[in-house]
């Protein structure tokens, strides 16, 4: 990607506290301030332009750091969906809602806002997910998935990972509808 055209300079002020951690980190790096700066401010108009709040960044990077973790591999769907086919489709549900379980649990114990981390698990491994919400509402929680690509098997798959998810998070299942495209689960504390 293209660099941002640098030209003049500008005067932004910067509270005290965040500029010497910003100094403290930039010596540590052997560059200036002025470029350790430039270099974030450069990658956070980049985030914005992909969809991602600056404050998302973070959890991103987590999320990733926990798909490592817990062994999770990049498979295309032209890959996985033949070898999804030659097994019983009740041995794999009960995968797919055992793997989430234990991501489920791993996400509780580590992050704060456990439903928020696995809403940008599904939206970071799940390309093809058009969209994905996990909506709270005080004790309860909806998840919801839309994708064009989605069959039924597949949405059949992805509601017992989401399923196990929230319960090793720590929910129970009000009500479950996953069908060709769309998956809708509303779970409660």
């Amino acid at each position: 990607m293209k660099s941002p055209e640098k030209r003049g300079k500008k005067l932004v002020y910067i509270s005290e506290g965040i500029l010497d951690e910003v100094a403290e980190i930039s010596k540590k790096k052997g560059e200036s301030i002025t470029k350790y700066i430039e270099d974030l401010l450069e990658q956070a108009v980049r985030i914005d332009r992909l969809g991602f709040r600056s404050e998302e960044l973070a959890d991103l990077l987590e999320v990733i750091h926990v798909l490592r973790v817990l062994g999770a591999n990049f498979v295309p769907l032209d890959v996985a969906n033949p070898s999804i086919e030659n097994e019983s489709e009740a041995v794999l549900a009960e995968k797919w809602y055992e793997s989430g379980r234990l991501y489920g649990r791993y996400i509780r114990e580590r992050f704060k806002d456990p439903v928020g981390v696995l809403n940008m698990m599904l939206r970071v491994i799940r390309w093809d997910l058009n969209e994905v919400a996990a909506v709270q509402d005080g004790q309860s929680v909806t998840v919801r998935c839309v994708s064009t690509s989605l069959t039924r098997v597949g949405a059949s798959f992805l509601s017992k990972f989401i399923e196990g998810a929230m319960h090793g998070i720590g929910y129970s299942t009000i009500s479950r509808d996953a069908m060709r495209g769309m998956v809708i689960i509303s779970f409660s504390k």
